[in-house]
């Protein structure tokens, strides 16, 4: 489930003057990955959640990314899943690696909520001389403009025990799905939460993104399944839970729809923030390109081909001549062939679509094929299989 607020100028220009404000203490941060996930099937039959590309960076590297520009030197990931596969230690390390940081990975025998985790964490946390120094928390299905600086020294000035990251919902059908702050609107301390209300209560949620004081370990039972949202409460009660109020975009990832209606607004974002990662019109105006536009530098693209609005094409995927493509994601090494349109999809690794074929609100795993001029509408294919006739309503080729 989504819920988007678009960034401005003026909002993107204080982002830009809050992301120099220094942090003068060592930071360290907890990332809240639980399960691999089966919400994003079948895209993640083949890879973990937090390993799949979002605008061609995975979705852990994206808040690991927001981690250290906030600050943050060490991280913790706390994951709770029987098997863990060798890709997702192998990544880890990579992004140790590349991006200077120290990464630490805490596997949950049993399931511990999205706040029993954090107990594994104490010890990292409180390991350094400075008892008070606050750490960040993050969901790992949720994407955002991760104003955490801005976070921080909201924490530091009214020192609370925790400070929550919160959107504004209108829908009384989402609201009811997520915890809600009813906030004073003067000073933003939190006055009251309540998790998944019946009635309405606030259309102010929580948006999965905190600093907490190290205090808050006492609060937390070792070894017990605990929600976040049963803490908040507690905190708030007790007058130790302040707010900040997110401007700009704000997803959780529950499926793939909400993965797709997520690319336009992080494409927007990167347009103000990072013009140069978008993709313009080449030189010799081969190609076509409609709004926001990403492709990776290693995909090769066809004569003629209209590209865009809100389309990501991946590493060495390959477009023939006269290739549409519009609000769709490409994963890697994906092949369309002429002529072919692409619609409202997600295509998983190294799919291939048939010249003349339409492809229209569908999801593919990994090596999926689609033979030549059909038409495949509303389809969740899963990896490996090959399309030899139309799929004109909407099902799940098994």
């Amino acid at each position: 489930m989504f819920i988007i607020r678009h960034p401005t100028q003026a909002h993107v220009g204080r982002r830009r003057l809050a992301a120099v404000l220094p942090v003068s203490f060592s930071m360290k941060a907890v990332l809240l990955v639980g399960g691999f996930s089966t919400q994003m099937r079948p895209i993640t039959m083949s890879l973990p959640l937090p390993l799949i590309e979002f605008c061609n960076v995975s979705l852990l590297e994206h808040q690991l990314r927001a981690l250290k520009d906030a600050g943050v030197s060490e991280v913790l990931i706390c994951v709770h899943e029987r098997v863990v596969p060798t890709t997702f230690d192998e990544y880890v390390k990579r992004c140790e690696v590349e991006l200077g940081l120290k990464i630490g990975c805490a596997k949950e025998e049993t399931a511990l909520g999205t706040a029993g985790p954090l107990k594994a964490a104490e010890a990292m946390i409180t390991s350094e001389s400075d008892p008070d120094t606050p750490f960040i928390v993050v969901n790992s299905d949720v994407l955002c403009t991760y104003p955490l600086r801005d976070l921080l020294h909201l924490h530091k000035k009214h020192a609370r025990e925790g400070t929550v990251l919160t959107t504004r919902c209108a829908d009384p059908s989402i609201t009811s799905r997520y915890g809600v702050c009813v906030i004073d609107e003067r000073t933003g301390r939190v006055r009251h939460f309540v998790d998944k209300p019946q009635t309405y209560v606030s259309d102010v949620i929580n948006a999965g993104v905190y600093v907490f004081s190290p205090s808050i370990f006492r609060r937390l039972p070792a070894g017990r399944k605990i929600s976040m949202n049963e803490i908040l409460p507690v905190l708030a009660n007790a007058d130790q839970l302040h707010s900040m109020l997110l401007h700009g975009y704000w997803v959780k990832i529950t499926d793939c729809t909400s993965f797709l209606d997520a690319v336009g607004p992080h494409l927007e974002l990167t347009r103000f923030m990072s013009p140069s990662k978008l993709t313009k019109v080449p030189a010799d105006e081969s190609y076509e390109i409609r709004g926001d536009v990403m492709v990776h530098e290693s995909a090769k693209i066809g004569a003629g081909c209209v590209l865009g609005p809100r389309v990501v094409i991946g590493p060495d995927c390959v477009l023939g001549e006269g290739v549409r493509l519009e609000a769709s994601t490409l994963l890697a090494g994906v092949q369309i062939r002429s002529h072919a349109l692409v619609k409202n999809s997600l295509l998983g690794w190294r799919c291939t679509v048939g010249q003349w074929s339409h492809v229209i609100g569908s999801v593919f795993g990994e090596e999926v094929r689609v033979s030549e001029a059909l038409l495949v509408r509303g389809a969740t294919v899963l990896p490996h299989k090959e399309l030899e006739h139309s799929v004109r309503t909407a099902q799940i080729i098994i």
